[in-house]
C-alpha cells in the first residue's frame, strides 16, 4: 500500500494525480479537507496513533512537506516521496519547498516539485536505497555544560 499524507488542510492536486493512477497503485490517503474525493480508500483526518500504524505498514509514504510530517517519516525510515505545497496548487506560500529539496539532498526522500510526475517519483523511490543519517538529539545540547 502506498500511503499518501496531505495534513488536516488540503492538497487537491497531489490527490487528484494519484486518483488518476489508482489503477496501476494501491493507495490509501489522509486527504484532509479539500474538495476532491479520490476513488481510492482514505480519510479526511485521524489521530496520531492511526497515521503512525499506517506509515509503519505502508511500502512508501507520499507527504507534504511539513517539519512535522517528515521529523515522523525520519523515525520510521520510510522511502518517502516529498511534494511540498505550493503557490501554484493553491496554496498562500511555498514554504515547504526549502525543506522538501533539503530532504531530498540528504538521501532521506525523492523530492516531487510536480503532481504530474508522481508516477514516476513512485518508480524512482522503489528503486532507490535511502540514507538516514544520525542527527545529535537535542537532549544532548540541553544536559551539555
Amino acid at each position: 500500500m502506498i500511503l499518501i499524507l496531505v495534513s488536516t488542510g488540503h492538497f487537491d492536486p497531489l490527490v487528484r494525480a494519484c486518483d488518476e493512477l489508482r489503477d496501476r497503485y494501491e493507495f490509501f490517503g489522509q486527504i484532509g479537507m479539500g474538495y476532491f474525493e479520490p476513488a481510492f480508500p482514505f480519510v479526511r483526518t485521524a489521530p496520531p496513533k492511526e497515521i503512525q500504524n499506517w506509515i509503519q505498514e505502508a511500502e512508501l509514504v507520499i507527504s507534504h512537506g511539513g517539519t512535522g510530517m517528515l521529523s515522523q517519516l525520519y523515525q520510521y525510515r520510510k522511502p518517502t516521496i516529498i511534494v511540498p505545497k505550493q503557490i501554484r496548487f493553491g496554496e498562500a506560500n511555498d514554504s515547504q519547498v526549502e525543506l522538501a529539496v533539503k530532504w531530498a539532498e540528504l538521501g532521506m526522500g525523492i523530492l516531487c516539485m510536480d503532481v504530474n510526475q508522481i508516477g514516476a517519483a513512485i518508480e524512482a523511490c522503489r528503486e532507490r536505497e535511502f540514507q538516514f543519517p544520525q542527527f545529535r538529539s537535542i537532549g544532548k545540547f540541553l544536559d551539555a555544560p
